[in-house]
């Protein structure tokens, strides 16, 4: 059994550890609102620890509300501490009774088969939160889920909960006891982990990943859902249409990670990866979606803040190429005059003529 991703996951490098994302998104009531629940099944006080938590507990009642993916996730580890439960998050998502989270849930379950329900599950994650990512990878010629959460290894339970959530779903909706080749987590291996893999019913994974994987057999992928209901489905996608919460689109993100400057922190592919959630390849493919890349992205960033120092700057051209990250200023002038057909010195001489 690895306990490093390495062979098998499709991302070989495993990510450290550093803070939680400052970007967690926001998440569907319907997750704190089932949680809580359970919590006061168990005998726990649970509108105190939702209060000690920060939510506001007047909001989970709207079925359409929405609060911090922070405070849904200092709720899940909170309740796991209460309940004194090292595993709470992989109980929790083992035991979810598929459609208590509503919407996402029943779109889910009612594809036509187990490939199309993560199809639309991945589609449609903005109906129960705007926080990381997912998406398809492929993982030694296997078809790999891939959810990368915000907060990395700082929200353990977030991330067992997310794992076994699909594998839950997955042998309800297929009615078929499906067993992964493959899960990775972004978590560090704990000192025994034998309890947690027969909970997700696997045999291999891997911890310290760059993201949290699941690897699929491509026949189980091709298995036909129990509760298939095409024109339901329809439905449902309507009205999840309009539930989505709007999202700035991955080039607009990348130029926001990008507007903070290139002095002084590391402005690289991996460095923008971990400020959003995502894996690097994960990351160039949303750019490569939206017809962009990341190298098109950081070279329109610092020519644009380039032509700004210049107009508006007695900044030296040496100076300039030190803060927008360049090696030397002659590597400065190069990429500044493929832009503008002319050196940084005739550019600032033009403008000021």
């Amino acid at each position: 059994m690895r306990r490093k991703g390495t062979v098998g996951d499709p991302m070989s490098s495993p990510r450290g550890g550093g803070s939680p994302s400052s970007s967690l998104g926001a998440i569907s009531v319907a997750g704190p609102r089932v949680l809580l629940d359970l919590l006061s099944r168990m005998g726990v006080d649970s509108r105190r620890l939702a209060r000690a938590t920060g939510l506001d507990t007047d909001r989970l009642t709207d079925p359409a509300g929405w609060v911090e993916g922070r405070l849904g996730m200092d709720l899940l580890n909170r309740a796991a501490e209460t309940v004194g439960d090292p595993l709470f998050g992989a109980h929790f998502g083992r035991d979810h009774q598929p459609g208590r989270l509503g919407l996402f849930d029943y779109l889910f379950l009612t594809a036509d088969s187990l490939a199309a329900a993560f199809d639309t599950a991945i589609r449609y994650i903005s109906v129960a939160t705007t926080g990381g990512a997912y998406g398809w990878a492929e993982g030694g010629g296997r078809p790999v889920v891939e959810r990368t959460l915000p907060g990395g290894p700082h929200f353990l339970h977030a991330e067992t909960y997310a794992l076994s959530w699909h594998l839950t779903m997955a042998r309800h909706a297929t009615g078929s006891p499906i067993r992964p080749t493959h899960v990775g987590l972004v978590q560090p291996a704990p000192k025994r982990h034998h309890a947690l893999t027969e909970i997700l019913g696997v045999d291999d994974v891997d911890f310290g990943c760059p993201a949290t994987t699941i690897t699929l057999k491509r026949r189980d992928l091709d298995l036909p859902l129990l509760g298939a209901d095409p024109m339901l489905a329809v439905t449902l996608r309507r009205h999840a249409d309009g539930r989505r919460l709007p999202a700035d689109s991955w080039p607009e993100r990348v130029r926001a990670f990008l507007s903070d400057g290139f002095a002084d922190r590391p402005v690289t592919l991996d460095a923008a990866a971990r400020h959003l959630a995502v894996s690097p390849r994960m990351l160039q493919q949303h750019l490569r979606e939206a017809g962009t890349s990341w190298r098109a992205e950081v070279e329109t960033a610092r020519d644009s803040r380039a032509v700004d120092l210049l107009r508006n700057s007695a900044l030296p051209v040496r100076a300039i190429a030190i803060r927008l990250g360049y090696s030397d200023d002659r590597a400065f002038r190069r990429a500044f005059h493929r832009r503008h057909d002319c050196g940084p010195d005739a550019y600032r001489r033009g403008t000021l003529a």
